[in-house]
């Protein structure tokens, strides 16, 4: 990332807490997809537990940066914001599909929305190498 100015000391702690509690849902969310084929492949419940708990993490996480990020003054292209929304979205209905019993859900719908979530994520992180402000 390139600056055309010094950014304060407060961008600079919202910018790096910010990329760290952002790689949480990025991990969670993409082990989703893992534990889903690993429960579609064995029917071992504790792969359907640990999708659960994962996606829970995610979207925790994902609203922690999600504050950081408005209240620490960075900014993004709208499109990331509404690429972000879209996979916050998806994850929250994927949590709610993993919470019916055994296979229905993973199979289809789980592992779909799991799949649709990495690709909206990686969506928006095109989005938010477009470019970065800080204001």
């Amino acid at each position: 990332m390139s600056y055309t100015y010094a950014p304060s000391a407060r961008v600079r702690a919202a910018d790096s807490t910010y990329r760290i509690l952002s790689a949480f849902p990025i991990a969670a969310f993409t082990l989703t997809v893992v534990t889903d084929i690993a429960y579609w492949q064995t029917a071992n419940l504790q792969w359907l537990h640990f999708s659960e708990w994962l996606l829970f993490a995610g979207i925790v996480f994902a609203g922690l940066a999600g504050l950081v990020r408005l209240l620490g003054g960075i900014r993004f292209p709208w499109p990331y914001y509404v690429a972000g929304l879209v996979v916050l979205v998806l994850a929250t209905l994927n949590n709610f599909i993993h919470t019916a019993d055994g296979i229905t859900a993973v199979m289809p719908y789980g592992l779909t929305v799991s799949v649709l979530t990495v690709i909206a994520m990686c969506v928006t992180a095109f989005f938010g190498r477009i470019g970065v402000r800080h204001v």
